[in-house]
């Protein structure tokens, strides 16, 4: 699968778990519900091994923005308030 295809599906799954269209995640909405399915949707590549310049390209985002995502991830998914971290583990699968 090249790189596009597998961005493709992780898009859609994400799409379909999040209940966010595809236009909003590439788009630049700051809505919580849209900025945690863009950024699982950088966190999944990036576990796919993904480069930060890879997925800037596919995200059309600058990289500063992929790596600023990347590392707030982690704090975002273990918030308790936020369902992100059980859609990562369904993402995931």
């Amino acid at each position: 699968m090249n790189r596009a295809e597998y961005f493709g599906k992780v898009i859609k799954v994400v799409t379909e778990l999040m209940e966010v269209s595809e236009d909003s995640i590439l788009g630049k909405s700051r809505e919580q519900e849209v900025v945690d399915a863009r950024w699982m949707v950088i966190f999944l590549m990036r576990e796919e091994g993904y480069s930060t310049r890879q997925i800037s390209k596919l995200m059309l985002r600058p990289a500063r923005t992929v790596n600023h995502a990347l590392s707030s991830f982690s704090i975002r998914s273990k918030n308790p308030f936020s369902s992100i971290g059980k859609t990562l583990a369904i993402a995931r699968q």
